[in-house]
């Protein structure tokens, strides 16, 4: 080839190559430019390897169930190999004063009201006698039940869209960014989104309609345990967005029905984060997800939020006994403290940015009865997606100096 170009004819290679010369013809023309034009097309999605969506700054008006995700698509962020620039996924939405006042005084009624049902009989018992603790169960049960029966949440579709998560998504900067690989069309079908760390409360979770248009359209449904869905007023709102049981019958149930199924696998115990240099993820024994997944033949997708451990001020018992506690209960008794300056118990957490990063899909095989190998070899590919994910986007969000230590 170089002797052709360096020879007697060079000529020869430009005269045979369409782009280098000039065609009078009119329709030579437009097809040159066509080609050039699908060729640049080509060339750019090649560079698009990682993709964001920032929920916090995505307009009020296209946040509404009616509006198709093909407009949400223009407000996507791409990045090359190299993943996005340092800090960039750290950044702070604007809120308007009403929506962070929302926030201030709903944040923390959501947190009592999860505390309320195991905490507030026995405080009240103890100050104002049974006739007062009988009068709040009765006022909350009450309450629950004109929940059930007027069902402000309607469809669950609507109910994703609810106002209050909506409020989060701003005050805490939600952000998604995911791989080419999950990108429609690929990867098609239901998948399970295993995320770490749950930290307190995993609030990046609650974009809930991204789950259901972002990676395709279906439905989504994310897990809790069942303790916490049985709570009167907070379990009917759950259930309405479409909350699940984490246990493996239901999440079977809802790939069956070809629904993606969102689950936090390191639950309580991801709630008693101790070091800031270090963030850890409980999941080297949480195999039973690799199980369904391979039963199902549904692809397991690794999914860290950064932030998620920055929201509260933790209180940690030296000897680890609260957190025994909240696992022989199945629900959290972790005191914790928020805004501001971390003094205020059951307080609004700071306005610490979430982003949720997306691994690499694993596509697993379906086996009737997987064997204990087949089992520790996928969950050991998505032990390597949690720390594949944290190492590529953390000096993106502002982690450099962080590692992920899985135990």
């Amino acid at each position: 080839f170089g002797s052709r170009l360096s020879g007697s004819q060079p000529w020869v290679f430009f005269r045979r190559c369409p782009l280098a010369r000039r065609s009078s013809h009119p329709a030579d023309r437009i097809g040159m430019a066509e080609e050039a034009k699908t060729n640049g097309t080509k060339d750019a999605d090649k560079e698009k390897e990682y993709y964001c969506l920032d929920f916090g700054r995505l307009p009020d008006e296209l946040y509404k169930p009616e509006v198709p995700y093909e407009q949400w698509k223009k407000h996507v962020q791409t990045a090359g190999k190299d993943g996005f620039k340092t800090g960039s996924l750290s950044t702070i939405a604007p809120i308007r004063k009403g929506e962070l006042l929302e926030r201030l005084i709903v944040y923390p009624l959501y947190m009592i009201l999860n505390a309320a049902p195991f905490m507030m009989p026995p405080v009240l018992w103890s100050t104002v006698g049974l006739r007062g603790c009988l009068y709040f169960l009765l006022g909350l049960f009450g309450l629950h039940g004109l929940c059930k029966a007027t069902n402000p949440m309607k469809s669950r579709k609507s109910a994703q869209f609810i106002l209050t998560e909506r409020h989060i998504q701003k005050y805490n900067s939600i952000k998604w960014v995911w791989p080419k690989a999950l990108e429609p069309p690929s990867t098609p079908g239901p998948k399970i989104f295993c995320t770490i760390p749950h930290g307190l409360a995993p609030v990046g979770i609650v974009a809930y309609p991204g789950w259901s248009r972002v990676f395709g359209e279906r439905g989504n449904c994310p897990t809790a345990a069942a303790a916490v869905l049985k709570l009167p007023v907070i379990g009917y709102f759950l259930k309405a967005i479409g909350y699940i049981p984490a246990a493996s019958a239901a999440i079977k149930k809802a790939v069956m029905k070809d629904e993606n199924v969102l689950i936090i696998i390191d639950g309580i115990n991801g709630m008693f984060q101790r070091s800031t240099n270090e963030e850890v993820g409980y999941v080297k024994e949480r195999k039973g997800i690799v199980k369904i997944a391979l039963t199902t033949g549904t692809p397991l997708v690794p999914v860290f939020g950064f932030g998620h451990s920055n929201l509260w001020r933790i209180l940690v018992d030296p000897f680890g006994i609260l957190e025994k506690i909240s696992l022989r209960l199945g629900i959290s008794v972790t005191p914790f403290c928020g805004r501001p300056f971390g003094l205020l118990p059951f307080g609004p957490p700071y306005r610490t940015p979430i982003t949720m990063a997306f691994g690499d899909p694993i596509v697993v095989p379906k086996i009737a009865e997987p064997t204990v190998e087949q089992i520790n070899e996928y969950h050991a590919k998505l032990m390597e997606g949690f720390l594949t994910t944290f190492e590529k986007h953390k000096q993106a969000y502002g982690w450099e100096h962080k590692s992920l230590k899985l135990i």
